[in-house]
């Protein structure tokens, strides 16, 4: 009898157990809420040299779907331009994808209002599940990971030695020297500082120009410039009013510096006297840098240095061993930025912490290693 009665509570419970999984099943498809997707037949490419003929834009070929069907005249966008990519009858589009920069471009439906799935015009669930919709592009340098080695500063850090990897002719324009500041006041002939004046510096002929932004209530102005020794026209334009230079005087600035300009105007007629205390020019420590660099994608906080890569991509990264052991990804970033130290920085030189920031457009990259050639 015991056996018999064990029999059927054990009919029973696996009866039960078949129940219970068939009506989850049957409940989670009733859940499953349809998804947006973006597919795209390639996301990641490596930079490739500008060229005359085109040749560094590609075409990637792409499709939107909702729950497996495709969703027509839908409008994309990526996060790079305003340009609209409107969606075929079979969810298909055609993106652009300029190779000729490092760039992280996410691309997302920004208007389904007019979309149709089927033939048919969208529900608000569907509509707001597309908006939602998103894929990346990531376009950048490979890194290869050359040597690591124990830090001698620092036992708990370690040594990272890696490169940036370009095609053969392929020119890359590292962190350099890009061009220095001049910056300076405009004043009246009472010495009170002028607002939104203009400091203009160009050759003969226009060439080489510099412009200035307006000058601010307290008359000061700045602009960049890659001053070469060469005799210059210095002009202040203020509203309608053009001053200059007297007739056949020039202004050379100093070469390989940034400087300061005090200009005070003339109380009377548009000739600014070419010396003290009307023009009086001064050299400054720093300079504006730009170009490429790398660092790793790691949290706000964690702190580690990179120096500027050489002419062939090679640079340093010094990193805690913890840190390094997880092996986060890489990121590169052109970054243009003035740094106001007298010393002018150069490859190798290690740059502050925290002066390599990622961000939102710039790509991420896995590092490959190759620690026998570097």
């Amino acid at each position: 009898m015991k056996i018999m009665i064990k029999a059927v509570l054990f009919v029973l419970l696996a009866v039960t157990t078949t129940y219970w999984t068939a009506f989850r099943q049957e409940a989670n498809a009733q859940t499953e809420v349809p998804r947006g997707q973006i597919e795209l037949e390639r996301t990641t490419f490596t930079v490739k040299t500008w060229q005359k003929d085109g040749s560094h834009m590609t075409t990637v070929k792409g499709r939107l779907i909702f729950g497996g069907q495709p969703v027509e005249n839908a409008e994309l966008q990526t996060d790079t331009s305003r340009r609209s990519i409107r969606t075929g009858e079979n969810g298909t589009f055609e993106l652009i994808v300029d190779r000729s920069l490092p760039v992280y471009a996410a691309i997302h439906a920004v208007s389904v209002h007019d979309a149709k799935i089927d033939g048919k015009p969208l529900g608000k669930r569907e509509e707001g599940q597309l908006l939602t919709t998103s894929s990346a592009i990531n376009v950048y340098h490979p890194i290869v990971v050359t040597k690591t080695e124990p830090s001698e500063a620092d036992a708990r850090m370690v040594k990272v030695h890696a490169r940036i990897l370009s095609d053969k002719g392929d020119a890359v324009s590292f962190f350099q020297v890009d061009k220095f500041r001049i910056a300076g006041t405009v004043s009246d002939a009472h010495g009170n500082p002028v607002k939104d004046a203009i400091v203009w510096i160009d050759r003969d002929e226009g060439e080489g120009f510099a412009k200035s932004t307006p000058t601010n209530q307290d008359g000061r102005y700045e602009m960049y410039y890659w001053p070469e020794e060469e005799e210059t026209n210095l002009t202040v334009i203020v509203g309608m009013r053009r001053y200059s230079l007297p007739a056949n005087k020039v202004f050379i600035l100093p070469r390989n510096t940034s400087v300061e300009i005090q200009i005070r105007l003339p109380r009377e007629g548009s000739v600014i006297d070419d010396k003290p205390p009307t023009l009086v020019c001064t050299t400054t420590k720093g300079a504006t840098y730009a170009g490429l660099l790398a660092g790793l994608h790691v949290p706000l906080g964690v702190d580690y240095s990179v120096t500027i890569p050489d002419s062939k991509g090679r640079f340093v990264l010094t990193v805690p061993k913890d840190l390094w052991i997880q092996r986060p990804p890489f990121f590169e970033t052109r970054l243009t930025k003035f740094v106001g130290q007298e010393k002018m920085l150069k490859a190798g030189d290690a740059l502050p912490i925290g002066f390599v920031l990622p961000g939102d457009h710039d790509p991420r990259v896995i590092a490959s290693e190759n620690l026998e050639n570097p």
